[in-house]
């Protein structure tokens, strides 16, 4: 069973993702804020296997998330899948899509971040941080 970080500062964004994922046989570690999720890397206690996260959330970016995360657990790298509700606007795709992560809108079909999740937990895993 995989683990996905989802990272979100909206709650009703979180319980709907986290129905759709567990329904897809999936534990989820939620978080309200990149600061926390970064708390949840760091602890270590948890593998996570994927990260679905907000772009636009207060306080850090998805963007500074991203580039932190993949700093401290490069193993991650190729396991995210970004959210937006403006993921057709070019300042928020285009960078993220420099980046080769996946960016879907939150008002398409969640099944969608469902698949995309998949698709990342099967993803080889960079080295792990140590």
């Amino acid at each position: 069973m995989s683990t996905v970080l989802l990272v979100d500062d909206e709650n009703s964004v979180r319980q709907a993702l986290r129905k759709i994922l567990e329904h897809g046989g999936m534990t989820i570690v939620e978080a309200d804020s990149a600061d926390s999720a970064m708390a949840v890397i760091r602890t270590g206690a948890t593998l996570i296997d994927a990260v679905v996260s907000d772009v636009l959330m207060p306080g850090t970016s998805g963007l500074a998330f991203y580039d932190e995360l993949i700093r401290l657990e490069p193993s991650l790298n190729g396991r995210v899948v970004f959210l937006s509700g403006a993921a057709r606007d070019p300042a928020i795709h285009d960078p993220i899509e420099r980046l080769g992560v996946p960016l879907l809108s939150k008002l398409d079909d969640l099944m969608l971040v469902l698949d995309a999740v998949r698709i990342a937990t099967l993803k080889p895993r960079q080295e792990r941080s140590k």
